[in-house]
């Protein structure tokens, strides 16, 4: 097992974080923690993120300012494998991106992650994270499975399963 491996197993079951995939069916392909999937709480998922390993799935080319409701200003989209080839439907169990937020100087101003849990349509089917600001240590203003930070007017409101806009190839 990987050092990071072994600390994201360590963290997630001293903070109680989720370090699987909720209902994902026992032969799932890729597991919380690893490059394909972020792991789920604050601490384990910043030291993924710091890791880059997103950095792997397709991603957008460069710096995209605003979209449709503008939530999360300028920013650069990647997602995975899963995510991807998925194109009709719910997303299915272990699709995910990760929003890469940036300030008007192009520097990192936080992330937005999302990550399908269970299957079903509804909010509580995602993980969401959100944590604005350059450092990693900053209260994050979502970390959950289902956090409505928004009401109901925000991922609601996507054309499908709550996703927005997805990196494409």
């Amino acid at each position: 097992m990987s050092r990071l491996g072994f600390i994201v197993l360590l963290l997630a079951g001293c903070n109680g974080g989720a370090a699987t995939l909720g209902d994902a069916p026992p032969d799932a392909a890729i597991s919380a923690g690893t490059p394909e999937l972020p792991p789920q709480g604050h601490a384990v998922l910043e030291a993924w993120l710091a890791a880059g390993h997103y950095k792997a799935w397709t991603c957008e080319m460069g710096i995209s300012n605003k979209r449709l409701n503008g939530a999360h200003g300028r920013h650069r989209i990647c997602s995975n494998r899963l995510l991807i080839d998925s194109t009709t439907g719910p997303y299915p169990v272990g699709a995910a991106s990760v929003k890469e937020m940036y300030a008007s100087d192009d520097r990192t101003n936080g992330y937005a992650v999302g990550v399908k849990v269970s299957e079903g349509t509804g909010e509580e089917s995602w993980y969401w994270y959100e944590r604005t600001g350059t450092s990693a240590t900053s209260s994050p203003v979502a970390d959950g499975i289902g956090v409505k930070i928004c009401g109901m007017e925000c991922h609601a409101a996507a054309p499908r399963d709550h996703v927005f806009i997805r990196a494409t190839e």
